[in-house]
């Protein structure tokens, strides 16, 4: 997908007519940001390159590079926070926005001027810490185990670049004032439209420091002695401000920070944040996060996702119905390929949904296929919230992956199943099948898409025999997709730059979220949050499976309104000790949590997917079409979902045959 226009350096070097000083600071700051993040990502396509030359002399040499996975650790950390001030400069984390329209432009904008102000805190918070976790590593002399390298500089650097996206935020917060103090201009009476927010964000800041600060050893013998009401009241506080427009990443953060704060005290909990934040970015194995974001925006750069579409065209359109079901094998392939179901949905529709419509098929049909098609981006590996969800549950990324090959294969199954029994009912929903392609056709389709095709087969292959780890697997991956898209010519004319921007700004807002997650859940656990959901599920007398529904339930309404990877963050640290007290598998629980999360992203009446693709079709198809098109997919899915309840075979039997 092409990014928003970004002003260059020329343009802010040069004088704008109607344009004052702070607008031009802001510019400078985007472009300055985001030729630092650029800086991060050929870092990242370096150390892809390093870890396949590892493989080769590993394969060819039996000589492994000796302690290359602390070069990678270290300049991983260095990588992805030079990402973080320019997803700040960008606006670029991840806020729910579903009360907006109800909010109106004024609430919402003094809603989206506290979220600023509590998501600079945070990134100030982290710097802060960092910054005096470096300067306790320094004092200690740490250094890594085989190269010997100090650890502090590394951290200092992160503790800059984390300074760096707090100044960029700053100036957002700032433009922002201003900005509404030129309506409230207009208006006398809605001065208090600035003044409220900017107080309210400040009075927010001052209880989490110094009202906290002074106030703790009152409140903290109150909040050990009902740790669970605590977490109760902050959890509800913390949906609040999600729903407010403030950040999700602030957010949980900040709120797990003053929960932690209160059962632990400054200390303890300051360092939780510092050590974890510094812990996931120095992780070897989490590097396979922006290495396949990378992947992603290369494939979508390079045209793979038409070349997958192509094939699937040739090879199905004798069927009727057969561009639908070319449509599904297209979503399957280029999700292969993204991990995105937004990104799927939206790349796949522009290239589907004008030739659909062209051919005759019915707006329902076509719109419902392309959106639960899209869903297939997030279940077929790699993907992207399967990775989060490894994270933040400390699951085996590989086994995941294999465990969604069968549920993703019985998918697009159900699905085209689902086409062949829709225009069998509705014959005017589709046109008469054409002829069957003929061989030289088929071998064209192939030869095109030749590079998806070996790219899954090395990437899946390689991790189910072993023959990769997942790191090396997402190298593969990363590089690959580089080089198709340099060799084909889709890096010029600043397309480079564009790619760049998309994986950074991504792969910021996707660390921060971790941050923010994984402080909340140290502080739900020691609260005992999840302990207490447990004896709510036990006194429901629902058995098991009634509570596994009424989870599945849930999380179909939170992802018919969310983005998933809010879903994910917000529900993981309270759900996943639950399900583990009931004995069931994290890997099985996995990918039901990921599918149906993509389940709610096509229900009615808020599926984020058709929303998007209505948008692609214009304004001539009413929203209650593109429902109903979805409606049958959406039985397909429920049954899916049954299956992989009741059946945990269909998740675990492939993982259990990996050659380790």
């Amino acid at each position: 997908m092409e990014e928003p226009l970004i002003h260059s350096a020329a343009t802010v070097a040069a004088p704008i007519r109607g344009t004052d000083y702070l607008d031009l600071v802001q510019q400078f700051a985007i472009v300055a940001a985001r030729r630092i993040a650029s800086l991060g990502v050929i870092i990242v396509l370096l150390i892809a390159l390093g870890t396949l030359l590892g493989v080769l002399s590993r394969w060819l040499f039996n000589r492994p590079i000796t302690g290359y996975d602390e070069i990678v650790e270290m300049g991983i950390a260095a990588a992805v926070a030079a990402t973080f001030p320019f997803c700040a400069a960008s606006r670029g984390n991840l806020a729910i926005d579903i009360l907006t329209q109800r909010l109106g432009p004024r609430r919402a904008a003094r809603c989206e001027l506290f979220g600023a102000f509590a998501l600079l805190l945070f990134y100030g918070l982290l710097a802060w810490q960092l910054g005096v976790y470096a300067r306790d590593l320094n004092a200690q002399g740490q250094t890594t185990i085989y190269l010997a390298w100090p650890i502090a500089p590394f951290i200092w650097i992160v503790a800059v670049f984390l300074g760096l996206a707090a100044a960029a935020q700053a100036i957002v917060c700032t433009v922002d004032v201003r900005n509404m103090a030129r309506a409230a201009a207009h208006h006398p009476t809605a001065a208090l439209s600035v003044a409220l927010p900017v107080i309210g964000a400040f009075v927010v800041a001052l209880a989490i420091t110094g009202i906290l600060a002074y106030a703790v050893s009152a409140l903290a013998p109150v909040a050990q002695d009902s740790p669970r009401t605590l977490a109760v009241l902050l959890f509800l506080v913390m949906w609040g401000l999600s729903l407010a427009l403030v950040p999700v990443a602030a957010a949980m953060g900040l709120v797990g920070v003053a929960g932690a704060v209160l059962l632990t005290g400054f200390g303890p909990a300051l360092n939780v944040l510092a050590t974890t934040a510094s812990g996931y970015l120095t992780d070897v194995d989490l590097s396979v996060l922006p290495l396949f974001l990378i992947m992603g925006s290369f494939a979508t750069r390079a045209g793979l996702s038409s070349d997958i579409y192509e094939l699937a065209h040739v090879l199905l359109s004798h069927l009727r119905g057969g561009l639908a079901l070319a449509t599904i094998g297209g979503c399957a392939g280029f999700g292969a390929l993204t991990g995105s179901s937004v990104a799927t949905a939206a790349t796949v529709g522009n290239v589907a949904l004008p030739e659909m419509r062209a051919r005759g098929y019915s707006p329902g049909l076509a719109t419902g296929c392309v959106a639960a098609g899209g869903t297939l981006g997030q279940l077929v590996p790699p993907s992207t919230p399967i990775i989060l969800y490894a994270i933040l549950t400390e699951q085996s990324i590989g086994q995941l992956f294999i465990a969604a090959v069968i549920p993703a294969t019985i998918t697009v199954a159900l699905y085209m199943a689902t086409i062949m029994i829709y225009v069998r009912l509705v014959p005017d929903a589709a046109p008469a099948a054409h002829q069957r392609a003929k061989l030289d056709e088929i071998i064209r389709a192939i030869r095109k898409a030749w590079g998806v095709l070996l790219l899954f087969a090395l990437i899946i292959g390689g991790l189910y025999g072993g023959i990769f780890t997942v790191n090396e697997a997402a190298a593969v991956g990363a590089m690959g997709t580089f080089l198709f898209a340099l060799f084909r010519g889709k890096l010029g004319g600043g397309a480079l730059w564009n790619v760049m921007a998309e994986v950074t700004r991504t792969t910021a807002m996707i660390y921060l979220l971790i941050f923010g997650a994984v402080t909340f859940s140290f502080f739900a656990g020691i609260s005992g949050l999840p302990d207490l959901l447990g004896l709510v599920a036990t006194g429901l007398h629902l058995g098991p499976l009634g509570v596994i529904a009424v989870i599945l339930f849930i999380y179909v309404f939170l992802g018919c309104i969310m983005d998933s990877f809010s879903v994910m963050v917000i529900t993981i640290p309270i759900v996943t000790p639950l399900i583990t007290n009931m004995g069931y598998d994290l890997i099985w629980w996995g990918i039901i949590n990921v599918f149906v999360i993509e389940t709610g992203l096509i229900t009615p009446p808020f599926g984020m997917n058709v929303f998007i693709l209505k948008g692609i079709q214009g304004g001539d198809v009413p929203m209650w079409t593109a429902f109903r098109g979805v409606l049958p997919f959406v039985a397909a899915d429920v049954v899916m979902l049954a299956m992989l309840v009741l059946f945990p075979v269909l998740s675990l039997w492939l993982p259990s045959t990996m050659v380790h």
